[in-house]
């Protein structure tokens, strides 16, 4: 029976699932002398024999061991919010270890009255880990339907959280419905334990991944789901996250997560498929990135069989200017007639007439596909210097043995690349080619063909190339491509470090910062790509119009052929390019790349030089110390002077890098040494404060340790720039990063940010760690400080910014990474802001998104007036 006045009134039921524990907590004073004794052991020797032992004498002596377990726990301090390494931890982990040799001595004492009450005690906390233990050593998952009551009352006090994760501990999947408290947490927006909750059920993955796309089928998601509001009566509706772009993103992770097949996903499939071709035409027609055959293949892939989509083709692909072309796609895919625009009709009557009226809708130089209105030269691009017959497909066992026996000897070094077919939802991405380039062949290893059937051949390959240091192994951007490989062709088994792997890319960007090392040909760079830094090597840039190919359709044509061989074999025409000029300009190559390829640079925790300093210069009084004279007579530029911050002025540190100063900052657990190391390694200025500048200053030259005056932040900037003369330019504002002070950014289109949003698993779904419920999520800031946000669009981002500023092609959409491995963070960017934004900025080595607005003005007229020229 229950009783339930108003839904305000506390529910009340007969059945023991709501009341009270009837354990009584309180400890007599012997068990009180006990825990204390207990806490003081604990705080000397933690996790002792002698604690131990201690604990585990008390249990014997206890009547009912499992009533005093619960006891201590409740009594601990740190019991409402332990840790892992806590004393209530501790307390059951010793328990499980005493009661598994007597169990049959006490196990009449463990009644279901008492698992029920234990249960409701510690549930009281905030720890689920504890929880699991307790629920592990109480046995209570043997009896699980004990439990039933008292998760529907949870459910009943709408605590759904609370319903989902006991439901898991109980295994009790079977019992409840998604209405019960998957779909209500849902609604809430806490995901949260929900995985958990599904992994042991897959006819709940099923029917919730179902229910979910069916409301994509619907003209608003919203109101999809109003009507189950309304009917569970849920509370704190986050009503704002109940449209398309979340739930497409939660699908697709469901549907990877749980290896669902992608035909109960329907309309997700459609809107993939609608994205994807929004995604081609900008390719084709804005960036003019596309050969034809790479254009047809992948249109076909992404419309398929849906004819609401072969239509849509036909319609935007005239919205283009392209009628020729919108009436190719509307013979070969038999679109009715009644559905052509009007245009297309007219040139189909009439094939001959002269139409450059209709192209009026975008300009004529865009309508490139169009022969007649061409009016500028094609680009010279760079060839493959080998003929034809020394590319050679590896597609089958046999060919694969004699690749392996001929193909590797006397070779010293080969140029890697990989290729993929683009993928815009949730399958993932799979490797289709390998090339492997010598400098007389290039091998093209068919993955799709090959990939699984002899794993014996790849552990070879691993041993005699890739495990290989004798043999130097190029590339370019190398992170995206290896983990891939390794993703792809786990029988490889190789790393990376020790065994000769070197990437241009990285070799190129240090190079840039040596004036005497000059490439043959100068060009106004897009970006450091590798078509951009084969031009500067070898005259001429590299065709893309390939790169974007349906990379699993057999059998490969030749043009895809010689681009995926010319991408390998460029690798090694550059190389020796770049080590000519290396030697010519006087500088270390060889030394350089086995930095690169080690990973070797100065260990951190090897400076231990300025302790000695230190000592040989004392400074252990408390007397103040006079700040030395400026370095500097005359202003510097913010782009000239780096700077270490001290764990004390991390607020400074963030306002230097929005000025465009290189600054280091040190982390709360770090020692103030480290600004030493960081002056010495790196040339840097150390700002500190207090008594710490006694430490500091005798270890560098004098007026290179400031010692900051001021608590408020604004006035530490201000003594900064006085001290050291610094002058900040408009031009240097929110230059360098602000997360990792990263100054190599990405441009990135509209449409490339949509590919990448789709394509990502957001991070908000994913359980925190277990020892911290509550995970860091950067705030999405724009170009502005951590107080402000802006999703306004402000006037376009100056183009004479101090940053290193490179096209898209740095972007792997698949992955949603950088070229370097940084995890774009997609997440951060409202949907506001995406919605009205273009372009974008990701710092290239930490995946930090960027974009302009008004807030450059703000902050110019605010906290740096006075400070920036």
């Amino acid at each position: 029976m229950r009783s339930s006045r108003s839904a305000d009134v506390i529910i009340q039921h007969d059945n023991n699932c709501c009341s009270a524990a009837d354990i009584i907590l309180e400890l007599d004073p012997m068990s009180a002398g006990f825990l204390n004794e207990l806490k003081n052991m604990w705080n000397l020797l933690k996790k002792s024999p002698q604690v131990v032992s201690r604990l585990h004498q008390h249990f014997n002596m206890c009547t009912n061991p499992y009533e005093q377990t619960i006891r201590l726990m409740y009594n601990c301090q740190e019991f409402n919010s332990a840790k892992s390494k806590s004393l209530p931890f501790f307390i059951i982990e010793e328990f499980k270890n005493w009661s598994a040799n007597c169990r049959n001595k006490f196990r009449h004492l463990l009644t279901p009255k008492l698992k029920i009450d234990v249960f409701k005690v510690i549930s009281m906390q905030n720890s689920l880990n504890l929880i699991k233990l307790v629920v592990d050593g109480y046995e209570m998952a043997e009896s699980g339907d004990i439990f039933l009551d008292v998760i529907k009352c949870m459910i009943e006090r709408k605590k759904y959280k609370e319903a989902c994760q006991s439901a898991v501990l109980f295994k009790l999947q079977d019992k409840f419905t998604l209405e019960d408290f998957v779909l209500p947490l849902i609604l809430q927006d806490k995901m949260y334990g929900i995985d958990d909750f599904l992994t042991a059920s897959p006819r709940h993955q099923v029917e919730l991944v179902t229910l979910l796309d069916s409301t994509l089928g619907k003209p608003s998601v919203r109101d999809a789901l109003a009507s189950y509001v309304f009917k569970l009566n849920v509370p704190d509706v986050k009503w704002d996250k109940l449209h398309a772009k979340p739930f497409k993103k939660l699908i697709t992770r469901l549907v990877k997560m749980f290896k669902l097949p992608n035909d109960i996903t329907p309309n997700l499939n459609k809107k993939r498929n609608e994205g994807a071709l929004q995604f081609l035409l900008h390719k084709r027609y804005f960036e003019n990135s596309f050969g034809d055959e790479s254009w047809k293949e992948m249109v076909q892939e992404a419309i398929g069989d849906d004819e609401e989509l072969q239509k849509e083709l036909v319609v935007q692909v005239c919205i283009y200017g392209d009628v020729a072309e919108a009436l190719r796609w509307a013979h070969f895919y038999n679109v009715d007639k009644q559905y052509w625009p009007y245009n297309v009709r007219m040139l189909e009557e009439n094939p001959d007439e002269e139409r450059l009226h209709q192209r009026n809708i975008v300009p004529d130089e865009d309508s490139w596909s169009n022969e007649e209105l061409q009016t500028t030269e094609p680009t010279d691009y760079h060839q493959f210097p080998l003929p034809f017959s020394n590319i050679h497909l590896i597609d089958t066992e046999e060919s694969f043995e004699q690749f392996l026996d001929r193909g590797l000897q006397d070779v010293d070094v080969v140029g890697v690349d990989c290729e993929w077919k683009p993928s815009f939802g949730s399958q993932k991405n799979e490797l289709a080619l390998m090339q492997i380039a010598s400098r007389k062949n290039v091998f093209i290893l068919d993955i799709i063909s090959i990939g699984t059937k002899v794993p014996h051949l790849w552990q070879e390959l691993g041993k005699f190339l890739f495990n290989n240091c004798d043999i130097l192994k190029l590339g370019f951007g190398f992170t995206s491509d290896i983990l891939m490989i390794k993703q792809s062709l786990p029988e490889l088994n190789f790393t990376p470090k020790q065994v000769g792997f070197l990437d241009l890319l990285s070799l190129w960007k240090i190079l840039e910062k040596y004036p005497k090392v000059v490439l043959p040909y100068e060009v106004q760079s897009s970006g450091p790509s590798l078509g951009t830094l084969v031009h500067h090597c070898l005259g001429r840039p590299l065709d893309k119009s390939d790169q974007f190919s349906n990379w699993e359709k057999r059998p490969l044509r030749n043009s895809q052929l010689v681009y995926a061989a010319l991408d390998a074999y460029c690798l090694i025409q550059v190389y020796d390019i770049l080590k000519s000029c290396c030697e010519k300009g006087g500088f270390p190559f060889e030394e350089t790349c086995y930095n690169l390829m080690t990973n070797e640079k100065m260990p951190k925790k090897k400076m231990k030089k300025p302790v000695q300093k230190k000592q040989q210069r004392p400074s252990q009084s408390d007397e103040e110390i006079p700040q030395p004279a400026s370095p500097h007579l005359n202003q510097v530029p913010a782009t000239s002077i780096k700077v270490v911050c001290d764990t004390m002025l991390q607020g400074l540190g963030k306002n230097l890098r929005r000025c465009g100063v290189d600054t280091a900052i040190l982390e709360n657990h770090m020692d103030h040494m480290e600004c030493v190391r960081y002056a010495q390694d790196e040339q840097r200025y150390i700002l500190t404060k207090g008594n710490v500048f006694n430490r500091l200053y005798g270890c560098v030259p004098q007026g290179h340790c400031l010692k900051i005056i001021s608590d408020d932040v604004d006035e530490q900037l201000k003594e900064f720039i006085d001290y050291y003369k610094v002058n900040v330019t408009k031009d240097d504002v929110f230059s360098v990063c602000q997360a990792c002070n990263g100054r190599n950014f990405i441009q990135v289109s509209h449409s490339t940010m949509l590919a990448l949003k789709d394509s990502h698993d957001s991070r908000k779904y994913a359980p925190p760690d277990e020892d911290n419920d509550l995970e860091y999520l950067d705030e999405a800031t724009g170009f502005s400080s951590d107080e402000e946000y802006d999703a306004e669009p402000g006037a376009p981002i100056q183009s004479t910014r101090k940053w290193d500023l490179y096209c898209d092609e740095k972007v792997d959409v698949g992955l949603c990474a950088t070229r370097k491995g940084a995890k774009i963070q997609i997440t951060s960017i409202p949907d506001g802001v995406l919605a009205k934004m273009d372009p974008f900025y990701v710092c290239e080595d930490c995946g930090k998104v960027y974009w302009d607005g008004s807030h450059l003005e703000r902050v110019l007229t605010g906290r740096l007036q006075g400070i920036v020229q």
